[in-house]
């Protein structure tokens, strides 16, 4: 369907699902203290999902506490993310991302959107039944701490994206086979590439080229991807490592990305 040479490989999520909290952060790195920039002086179009007050944004229907409507991220991921996005264009394609640097306010307030709904669809159990029901979408930030590593929700590395595509011509959304933040099995990255393998989709599926053009432009950086959510990629953080020990066994000994303190927003809060 596009003329690259690349299939997603596929992954077994046993490895994935090993907790990546423990990989340490080399705070003696050159990268280490680098900045947050704003995407919009990189022209790399982007949707704050948390932040959409008008009820599109399942699952939320509303804007996240604490979410913003700008996106920052390390000057690197920036500079990368803007590459990889210019090798999509010759396909009317472009990345559009969804979240990007994740104030400590907006993981707190998705804690609770988690856990309220964990409490509503249990509401025989306890904090112990909700907080596991929580973390099975979000990470928890009660017990952050900005100088253990072992406490930072990755998003506050400002090295993490959450994205999909869309067509540069008209601004549509790019069909990706599930919707970003509906965690079901098909939104496994590799879930195409299996339903390929069993003779359960043609060849020329949408959903599998839209996949394998995204995994294809942003591996071009070294963004890797985490395998549970096709939408989800690094570079340079704990998750990063994780995943490349995982897929490789190459990764480096610490990440070169910690906690970041919020940049200075511009946009007034919701």
């Amino acid at each position: 369907m596009y003329d690259i040479n690349y299939k997603i490989e596929l992954v077994d999520l046993n490895d994935i699902r090993v907790p990546h909290y423990q990989i340490p952060v080399d705070q003696s790195s050159p990268l280490f203290n680098e900045p947050l920039v704003n995407l919009k002086d990189y022209d790399l179009p982007f949707l704050s999902w948390h932040a959409i007050s008008d009820g599109s944004n399942a699952p939320y229907h509303k804007a996240v506490r604490g979410s913003r409507q700008e996106g920052w991220l390390r000057k690197t991921i920036a500079e990368k993310l803007q590459r990889a996005n210019q090798l999509l264009h010759r396909f009317d394609a472009e990345l559009l991302i969804l979240d990007a640097y994740r104030s400590l306010d907006c993981q707190q307030g998705l804690w609770e959107y988690f856990y309220n709904r964990g409490r509503t669809e249990n509401p025989d159990g306890d904090d112990a039944t909700w907080t596991a029901y929580a973390l099975g979408y979000v990470r928890d930030p009660r017990h952050f701490d900005p100088l253990d590593a072992r406490t930072f929700p990755i998003h506050i590395t400002g090295a993490s994206i959450d994205s999909t595509l869309r067509r540069r011509s008209t601004g549509q959304i790019m069909n990706m086979g599930s919707e970003f933040e509906e965690i079901t099995e098909v939104s496994s990255t590799d879930y195409f590439e299996r339903q390929l393998l069993q003779g359960l989709i043609a060849e020329d599926d949408e959903r599998l080229w839209n996949r394998r053009l995204s995994e294809w432009a942003l591996r071009s950086e070294g963004f890797l991807n985490d395998p549970i959510y096709f939408w989800h990629h690094d570079w340079g953080n704990q998750l990063w490592i994780k995943v490349k020990n995982a897929l490789s066994g190459d990764a480096p000994a610490a990440a070169w990305y910690g906690h970041m303190p919020s940049p200075a927003w511009t946009v007034a809060e919701n």
